[in-house]
């Protein structure tokens, strides 16, 4: 009787989880669409693209970054694929990090015009002048900003300084492109594995296939893998960055000493593995007792399923 109920709910959640896997996709690839506009060195550096490809770019399904030589060995790619994910044309143009370098030290320079027109604000004679030269350079001051790991003064620093500071607009290549083939590659494998669990569970022949069932099991940590990786991605990949374009991240951090960093991840860590552990055997307790002893009234006969 618990095997039925089992069944059953292996049909359900086969269902949802093919649901689920199918809109992950059609997400994925509206984020995709997304970041070509507003986080260019993001979708850059997840494809190890250093230069500019003529459109439509491939998509990099295997390779091995090289960022010190600024190149991708062994590359293994898929033509046209790239453009039409992050474009959706054949004519659109996706950018590879050199060429976004070079485009961040032409905004670093505006910027700092920017910049000394912000502070040249607080002199009456040079107020209007400065507001309209601000205005000109507003959408640029957060690059400056990147200029404060190197100088205090902003508006003198050097080329070498630019240089450094435009060169840290690109992540850690290999890390993000490794995460993103994996969480994809996961993303691929739900799909695939939740269409055959939907399919044998459907036609009542699910208990004919002990090594799916078996490979149920191990694939119980895949989910949390792909939603870390996912979240590698999003956050390692805007980096250096709170916001992009605006706020860099070295000049976001909170006050806070390393003591109450580590007595907060310490109190949240020992929290929810406390949770997990009680999850776990209550999991365990009512797996073993089965739904007809489990959902039974309390003094009462259970009811059938």
């Amino acid at each position: 009787m618990g095997i039925e109920f089992a069944k059953r709910s292996f049909v359900v959640a086969a269902s949802f989880g093919l649901a689920s896997a199918l809109s992950v996709v059609v997400l994925g690839d509206e984020s995709g669409y997304t970041i070509t506009t507003h986080q260019q060195m993001k979708i850059a550096t997840i494809e190890g693209m250093w230069k500019t490809e003529p459109a439509p770019a491939s998509f990099t399904i295997f390779g091995i970054p090289d960022q010190k030589n600024l190149k991708t060995d062994y590359q293994v790619t898929v033509p046209w694929a790239l453009g039409l994910i992050a474009t959706r044309s054949l004519d659109g143009e996706v950018k590879g990090i050199v060429e976004l370098v070079e485009e961040g030290k032409q905004r670093i320079r505006s910027g700092m015009i920017g910049y000394g027109a912000l502070k040249n604000l607080r002199s009456p004679e040079a107020q209007e002048s400065s507001k309209l030269t601000l205005k000109q350079h507003s959408k640029d001051l957060g690059y400056a900003l990147l200029l404060k790991q190197y100088t205090d003064d902003v508006i003198s620093a050097t080329d070498s300084q630019i240089d450094q500071a435009a060169w840290d607009t690109v992540p850690r290549v290999a890390p993000l492109f490794w995460s993103f083939r994996i969480m994809v590659g996961l993303g691929f494998y739900f799909i695939l594995f939740f269409g055959f669990a939907f399919y044998v569970a459907s036609r009542g022949t699910l208990l004919s296939h002990p090594n799916f069932l078996r490979v149920a099991i191990l694939s119980l940590p895949t989910p949390w893998i792909a939603a870390e990786l996912g979240w590698v991605v999003a956050e390692y990949g805007r980096q250096p960055w709170t916001i992009d374009g605006i706020l860099p991240t070295f000049l976001s951090g909170s006050g806070l000493n390393s003591s109450s960093v580590w007595i907060t991840l310490i109190a949240f860590i020992t929290f929810y593995t406390i949770l997990a552990v009680v999850d776990v055997l209550l999991m365990k307790k009512y797996i073993k007792l089965g739904p007809q002893q489990a959902l039974a009234p309390k003094g009462g006969k259970a009811h059938a399923y």
